[in-house]
């Protein structure tokens, strides 16, 4: 059996209780300091859907808070002046066992990159991502959330993966001229470990009223759906990254060679081939870090399972926030001190 096929052996029939607010319970309520937990989407799709699964009633976690400070829905910004440096929510949070409490903040780089900049070059995430450590002081904890494909023909559209380590390729030479230039020395072309205790993904695989709780909550996708959408989560997972990926060519090109070049390196398990997930890890390297990724799509197949499909795009990145909600209990508590 293999281990990425492990959880999906759970089914998801389990229905989960109704969502419980903290009433007037703070994060802070322990007496002790919140941890900082910083969320970053990249395309506003991908940070709708997460925020749809989040500010449901009927799908919140009990120990997640309703989310306050609200900057959502916005509008895109036209030019730099027009963009709202600030999250688009803050959630407190309580670890699933134990004191440890989390205020927990929702970015989209979309919503920090100006109409007149494209937004799918490297280096312009990257900008915007200054924006983000600029807000405050280097968070506890990271999470990369996205949209990515599945490097399997077996479809698991629909399901959410999640892991810790990156693979970041540069494939700036893949094509033309017109590319980024990003780069994070040191630490292009091997795996990137994220930090995180391997507690955290024992716990989750051991905790089936949590994956039984996801699973049920997934929406199942129009286009090539899994035979069940689910939970697929392993400590040794990994991320690959592309990045730089000239105008002129196609990502899933680029995807099979990131690919094949992060198997040299040692990947054994890979759940993710996208291209932001690696700059978001490189902004602070210490900070423990996790990726949830939404996955709508096979590898080589976004333009007939994925592109310009917002049912295939939303299902699956609503069933990604579905996974975040519930898992992140478990990610407060493992990185507590």
């Amino acid at each position: 059996m293999r281990r990425r096929d492990f959880l999906g052996l759970l089914g998801a029939t389990l229905v989960s209780s109704p969502g419980v607010s903290f009433g007037q319970t703070s994060a802070s309520g322990s007496g002790t300091k919140p941890l900082r937990i910083v969320v970053v989407a990249n395309t506003y799709f991908e940070g709708d859907g997460l925020m749809a699964a989040l500010c449901d009633r009927s799908a919140r976690n009990a120990r997640l808070d309703v989310p306050r400070d609200l900057a959502w829905p916005r509008k895109a910004p036209q030019t730099d002046a027009d963009i709202i440096r600030k999250p688009r929510c803050l959630i407190d949070a309580q670890a699933k066992t134990g004191n440890a409490s989390a205020v927990i903040e929702i970015w989209c780089l979309d919503d920090l990159m100006s109409a007149a900049v494209s937004h799918g070059a490297s280096d312009n995430k990257a900008a915007a991502m200054g924006i983000i450590t600029g807000y405050g002081p280097a968070p506890d904890g990271v999470v990369a959330f996205g949209t990515a494909a599945y490097p399997d023909e077996i479809s698991y559209d629909g399901c959410a993966t999640v892991g810790a380590t990156v693979f970041i390729r540069d494939a700036a030479h893949d094509g033309g001229p017109a590319h980024s230039n990003w780069t994070w020395p040191g630490h292009m072309g091997v795996l990137v470990p994220g930090n995180t205790p391997a507690s955290f993904f024992a716990k989750v695989v051991a905790d089936p009223q949590t994956v039984l709780t996801i699973n049920s909550e997934m929406l199942g996708v129009p286009v090539n759906p899994s035979s069940k959408p689910r939970l697929v989560i392993a400590s040794d997972a990994v991320a690959v990254s592309s990045v730089n990926i000239p105008k002129d060519v196609e990502f899933g090109p680029a995807d099979l060679r990131a690919i094949a070049e992060a198997r040299a390196a040692g990947a054994t398990n890979i759940s993710s081939v996208e291209t932001t997930h690696g700059i978001i890890r490189a902004q602070w390297p210490d900070a423990r870090f996790i990726y949830v990724t939404a996955i709508p799509n096979r590898i080589g197949h976004f333009a007939d399972e994925a592109r310009n499909n917002y049912p295939q795009e939303f299902a699956s990145t609503h069933n990604a926030g579905i996974a975040l909600n519930h898992i992140m209990p478990h990610f407060i508590e493992a990185i507590a001190p």
